[in-house]
């Protein structure tokens, strides 16, 4: 009984903190976030009130994929991370998606189920902006760059108040925020465990990004190495001359480098600083394996090699099949016989990814470089045929 007497003061005092604010006066000082309260300020600037009908703006015409070639890149760094996320946390009281910084939706996933009628229109090409639907969390996250909560009352407009949503920022070459990945919902999570898995996704997100840069070096660095295939391994491109063009907010993280802003010119000599000639030469080549390499502070890196310099043709082949470790060649599947159908060569690479992760579908795909629905599709080509049985 508490803790409800406690959310129902809490929700009085927003309303009435509402109410104050809308005729001019400050909010009370620690009621809300910095960010949501900006985004309050930013609400009613724009001649929102909370009585406001929410009025989600529709781009050209609907459409399921984006048209302009950064929201496609960016489109195809989240769609397994979306899927994967709905599985764990989506339903018919939810959607989850992205945005890009202009607040357009990139891509969104609801449930067939779905009749909400403030979840439906978040649907790809539609903008999710404070002037046209007041304070959201990917709202928050593209002023402000930061992780962001917007639970029932703290939303702007009235008819959110039954709305929870959270949101994380997804990073750029350069350190800059260029989109937010979100969910939405009316229903009940653990808001701790949905932040992890978000964060965790947007890394991930932020892997294949550097997985599109052709004509540079990949490398993976962690200071413990049994993170160097997951999201949490930070990713450094590195010009055929040595020049670092991009770190991805990871790295920078384990660099010392600064974070939200263009790098000045650099080069791995300056990323580790204690390491010989002939050190840094080997970071550069392909099959050295893990290297631990040394900085001047006395710390230590692990360094894996990922990938080497592509042109346009095999950085395209290589971004159809980026994973969870983006670019490294999947491990080769048991050769087929020269007299091997296609569908034999294709369901003994499958069989084979399969076993190698224990059943695992995600896994499975990521490593053939395939969506979990093509490879679900062609499980059941598979099974039509007679080529694999029902439980397999």
């Amino acid at each position: 009984m508490a803790k409800i007497a406690s959310t129902n003061s809490r929700q009085e005092r927003l309303n009435a903190a509402r109410a104050q604010f809308i005729s001019g006066e400050q909010l009370p000082a620690a009621l809300l976030s910095a960010p949501v309260a900006r985004s309050w300020e930013r609400s009613r600037g724009a001649g929102l009130l909370p009585s406001s009908t929410p009025q989600y703006e529709l781009l050209d015409k609907a459409r399921t994929v984006p048209d302009s070639k950064a929201d496609r890149r960016l489109y195809s760094c989240v769609v397994d991370e979306i899927e994967q996320l709905w599985d764990a946390f989506g339903g018919i009281d939810w959607t989850i998606f992205c945005v890009n910084t202009e607040g357009t939706v990139i891509h969104a996933r609801h449930s067939p189920a779905c009749d909400d009628d403030l979840l439906l229109p978040i649907t790809c090409g539609r903008r999710i902006v404070e002037s046209n639907i007041g304070t959201t969390a990917p709202s928050c996250v593209i002023h402000d760059g930061t992780e962001a909560i917007v639970a029932g009352g703290e939303h702007y407009l009235d008819e959110f108040e039954r709305v929870f949503c959270v949101a994380v920022p997804l990073f750029g070459f350069h350190g800059e925020v260029i989109g937010a990945l979100d969910i939405t919902g009316t229903g009940k999570r653990d808001v701790s465990q949905v932040q992890e898995q978000f964060r965790l996704a947007a890394l991930a997100a932020e892997q294949r990004l550097f997985a599109t840069l052709r004509g540079c070096h990949l490398l993976r660095l962690q200071h413990d190495p049994r993170w160097l295939g997951t999201p949490l391994a930070g990713i450094v491109a590195i010009e055929e001359d040595g020049q670092v063009r991009a770190v991805s907010r990871v790295a920078r993280r384990m660099l010392s480098l600064p974070a939200g802003a263009p790098l000045p010119p650099l080069d791995l000599r300056q990323i580790f600083d204690d390491a010989s000639p002939a050190q840094l030469g080997r970071l550069l080549q392909r099959g050295r394996g893990v290297q631990r390499m040394a900085r001047a502070d006395g710390s230590h890196l692990w360094v894996e090699y990922a990938r080497g310099p592509q042109n346009r043709s095999t950085a395209r082949n290589a971004n159809q099949a980026a994973a969870a470790r983006f670019d490294e060649p999947a491990p080769p599947a048991p050769a087929a016989s020269s007299g091997a159908s296609l569908k034999e060569q294709t369901l003994s690479a499958i069989q084979s990814a399969l076993q190698e992760h224990h059943g695992n579908i995600a896994a499975a795909a990521r490593q053939l470089g395939l969506s979990r629905t093509t490879l679900y599709t062609k499980l059941r080509q598979l099974r039509d045929t007679g080529m694999i049985g029902a439980a397999d």
